[in-house]
Formats: structure tokens, sequence, C-alpha cells
């Protein structure tokens, strides 16, 4: 990687969001973490710190396993004394007065997922001239007066993808494209990783794309649509979510051979992927991290303990699961809104995606 990047190891996934997208929040505005052991205890053990983190918004079930991942992370490590977590709902303005109300609470760490790279910047200045540790996560903002940054990139999420479609279709044929969420930033990230792709394979053809949202049931229906316009599809890149899941039942529905596809790491694709193995079924999950937050909070306390990292941003190789590790990741006794590719203890998995449980009733 280039000087001012450095890749993180994913552990045996070698492969977000978005946002511009596709953004993560808490359950509610504004979440304080409980101190079960007092005041005076807290003042006897280890130096402890106030977190705050700023949410673009909570609008499915990835966004839900961010701060769940998050949550997990604060919860367990005894640095963190307090924290904070709000959802801007997606609204550039309240983004700011949360951060405002955040810095008012004297926190030592302000973590943020920027709606804006522009409209944030006065308000991390001013976090930063009182002494808070920034660092940003997921995307970009327009200022060098933060600490550190934790991302993935979209355009390699698109590009990974895309080369395994390619070659499993051995480098010719007809593909139909699902793509994200109309005019933001990853989705567009995305689909420029796949014309990378296709620009070296001049024999596979865009027959059509829809934008589904990353949504389960839009995905189905901009499916169906193209399958009725199209009688020959060989191959489906899908940008993520849960849109390939939809995907492969409206190939179902409509009596249609099964192709290859790209998905993401969402238990209920993965289930339905493995389902079909036997159909000649291949896939393969490409993953925005949903514990990129955790990232951001684990490298911010080692900055204010004083062990900063050796580069100011840190990006995220895109894990992967392919067809070989696909059993070591399903979990049939998790629900299909559990997101695989996770740093949360056992424990905390259970606790949120177990007895169909779909994570948004949180750790608290």
């Amino acid at each position: 990687m280039k000087s001012m990047l450095k890749r993180l190891a994913v552990g045996s996934l070698s492969l977000v969001m978005l946002l511009g997208l596709v953004g993560c929040g808490g359950g509610s505005e504004e979440t304080p973490a409980p101190d079960p052991a007092g005041s005076a205890a807290m003042e006897e053990g280890p130096k402890t710190y106030k977190v705050g983190f700023s949410n673009v918004w909570v609008g499915n079930s990835w966004g839900v396993q961010c701060v769940n991942e998050l949550e997990s992370y604060l919860k367990s490590d005894p640095r963190v004394g307090e924290y904070y977590i709000t959802d801007a709902n997606n609204d550039v303005n309240k983004q700011i007065s949360d951060i405002q109300d955040l810095i008012s609470k004297d926190i030592d760490l302000l973590m943020l997922q920027a709606i804006s790279p522009d409209a944030v910047v006065p308000v991390i200045e001013d976090a930063k001239s009182k002494g808070i540790t920034v660092v940003t996560c997921v995307s970009p903002v327009n200022t060098d007066q933060y600490d550190a940054s934790v991302s993935a990139k979209d355009q390699d999420f698109g590009r990974v993808g895309m080369e395994w479609l390619a070659e499993e279709m051995g480098g010719k044929g007809n593909i139909i494209i699902l793509n994200g969420m109309a005019g933001l930033s990853s989705a567009v990230d995305r689909r420029a990783g796949v014309q990378e792709v296709l620009d070296q394979y001049p024999d596979i053809k865009v027959l059509g794309e829809e934008y589904a949202d990353w949504d389960y049931a839009k995905g189905k229906t901009a499916t169906e649509n193209l399958l009725a316009a199209f009688p020959e599809i060989d191959g489906v890149w899908s940008c993520g979510g849960d849109m390939t899941r939809g995907a492969v039942e409206a190939f179902l529905a409509a009596d249609r051979p099964l192709c290859p596809m790209t998905g993401e790491d969402n238990n209920g694709f993965l289930k339905i992927w493995r389902d079909n193995t036997e159909n000649g079924f291949t896939s393969i999950a490409t993953s925005m991290p949903t514990w990129l937050f955790a990232e951001g909070a684990r490298i911010g306390l080692d900055i204010l303990d004083g062990n900063a990292p050796a580069e100011k941003d840190t990006v995220v190789e895109i894990p992967v699961i392919t067809q070989d590790q696909l059993n070591d990741y399903v979990r049939d006794d998790l629900s299909d809104s559990f997101w695989a590719n996770t740093h949360m203890s056992e424990e905390d998995r259970v606790a949120l995606y177990g007895d169909g449980q779909d994570g948004t009733q949180g750790l608290g």
C-alpha cells in the first residue's frame, strides 16, 4: 500500500459501505453506558476514558450490527469508563448538533461517520482545539485535523466481486447488475470498481441494471423485472446488502437456472447460498466489515494511551467468503439479520441474533 495507508489483516476472511453510506447508528439517539462498578471503583482501577460516537443512521440490518459491534467492543474494553452513541438520522445539521453535545460532555475520544465531508469540518476542528482525540470511520472528512481514520474501499468491494464473476463466466456472457442507492458514494464507488474489471472483458455484456437500495424485497422485484426483459442471463453482480437473496428467490420462482451471483456476508443470503449448492449455484460474499467502528474505537483508545498507529489512515482489506469457506460462516442458529464477518464475542452474537432476534434490541 502507499505511504499513508495501512492494510489491516483480517484473519481467515481476506476480503463498506458506504457512504457515503451505508451508514450505521445507535438504536436510541444517545446511549450512555451504565457504570456497574461505581465511580470509586473506577478511580482505583486503570485510567478510563469517555467515548462519543456520532453515527449517520440505522437504515438496515447492516447498520444495526455496526452499532452492536461498536457497543460490544466498548463494553469489553476496560479503558472505557463511559460512552455515548448518537444517531443523526441522515441529517447533517443534527449530526453537527450531536457532535457539539458530545463535546460538551467532556469526552476524550470523538468518533464519527461523516454525512458530509465538508459540513462537519468546523465542529471536528473545534473538538481538536479542545484536546479531544478524533477518529473518523468509513467516510472521509475534508480536513487534516483528525488523529486517525479507518475505512475500507468501496471500489475494492466492486472490483473483487466482479473479478470473481468474470472468472466464473469464463470471461464472456450476459450479466445484470443490482445497484445500491442512486447517488450514494458507496454505490457509485462500487460500480466504478466493477467497471474497472468490465473494461478488461469486452465479451461480458451488461444487459441491464437497477437500483434496489441494498434491500431484499427491492432486490427481488428488480431481478424479476430483469428476468422478464432478458431470456438469457449468465451472471449477476450485486452491490451487496440483502439484494442477492432476493435475486436467488426470483430466479427460482421464474424456474430459471441459477447462474453465478455475487453477494455479501448477510446470514440470510449465506443460508440460501448453501441450500442451493446442490443445484450448482456458486457465489462469493464480499463484505464491508460491520466492525469498522469498533476498530476505530480501539485505535482511538490506543492513541489516548500514547500508542498511535504507525500510519494515520488505516484501510482494511475487503474480507471475502468463498464457496470452500461457506459452511464455516453460515449460522442456522442465528437470524437472517446477522452478518457473518464479525468480531463480536460468541456470547454477544447469540444474545443479539439468537432465537430469531434481529439485533435491534441492542446489548443495553
